[in-house]
């Protein structure tokens, strides 16, 4: 398959787990566990691919991004209010197929949403010594929203969750509840911010012909390992999994390419000033209990 299609293996392959992956049975113990574990790598793999592949056709194609950003809004409004259309409601709910189609197609046209707003922002940044500060800046406002005890992201979760579950692809988890055998369950886990962050990478690190393979692989892993963090280890200690996924994206495509900068002395300085001042706004909200 040539570059200019790779996107439409990635959907093929991301329709395909969204849709067949709840269908599968398994067993409780370490066939569910090791189920959950694959699933999750192969859908991380593939949204990883499917974003970086818009994003080059984005790069070939200057029209794209703001269109994959209007059309794929315009399309995720009206795909939202089906399920009003359709009268689906918790006495009249749809076959399981058909609510994994519904789910699976929100989330595509989320991503193409995002991922087009993310391309669009990346035509702004000209050189790519300017990704040193955007990126961590990016990190640190994530951590803002996140982290924060009065950050949008805890804020939202809280007074609207199905909000927040609406501006998320879906992910799949084993059940909390100890059954004999149990399905794989897709749950709400990826925000929309962090597609826009991460097809602003991409569409940067494809221009400056930076390392974009390399980067994938270490996104890949890292992404993984902290998905998992969220999903099992966070829950067992009785903590909110409630992580910023810019920082390991913004730590990996830093470490990943900072040869590639050529700072000047100013740059660098400049660099470290919006690290700190980020860093600064986080530590006074923290301290004031925001």
């Amino acid at each position: 398959m040539g570059a200019s299609r790779a996107w439409l293996g990635w959907s093929a392959a991301y329709f395909a787990l969204q849709l067949g992956t709840p269908l599968i049975t398994l067993p409780s113990g370490w066939l569910l566990i090791s189920g959950v574990l694959l699933s999750t790598l192969l859908l991380m793999a593939t949204l990883l691919g499917l974003v970086f592949a818009w994003a080059r056709e984005s790069e070939r194609l200057s029209w794209l991004a703001p269109a994959m950003l209007l059309g794929g809004l315009a399309a995720w409004l009206g795909w939202s209010a089906l399920p009003t259309v359709l009268g689906w409601t918790p006495q009249n709910r749809p076959s399981e197929f058909a609510l994994g189609g519904y789910r699976a197609m929100h989330g595509y046209l989320l991503m193409a949403a995002a991922v087009g707003l993310g391309a669009t922002l990346a035509k702004l940044i000209r050189e790519k010594n300017l990704l040193a500060p955007v990126i961590p800046f990016a990190a640190m406002v994530d951590m803002l929203t996140v982290l924060t005890p009065g950050g949008f992201v805890k804020q939202v979760m809280e007074k609207a969750p199905e909000v927040a579950e609406r501006a998320s692809v879906a992910v799949m988890a084993a059940p909390n509840a100890p059954h004999a055998t149990a399905k794989l369950t897709p749950i709400a886990i990826i925000g929309v911010g962090d597609f826009i962050f991460l097809a602003l990478y991409a569409a940067c690190l494809i221009r400056f012909k930076m390392r974009v393979r390399a980067t994938m692989v270490g996104l890949f892993i890292a992404l993984w390992v902290y998905l998992g963090l969220a999903l099992w280890v966070l829950p067992m200690l009785g903590l909110a999994p409630r992580l910023p996924a810019l920082v390991p994206m913004a730590a990996v495509t830093l470490a990943l390419n900072w040869r590639s900068f050529q700072l000047s002395r100013q740059e660098s300085i400049a660099s470290v000033v919006v690290i700190a001042l980020a860093l600064g706004v986080i530590a006074f909200l923290f301290t004031r209990g925001a």
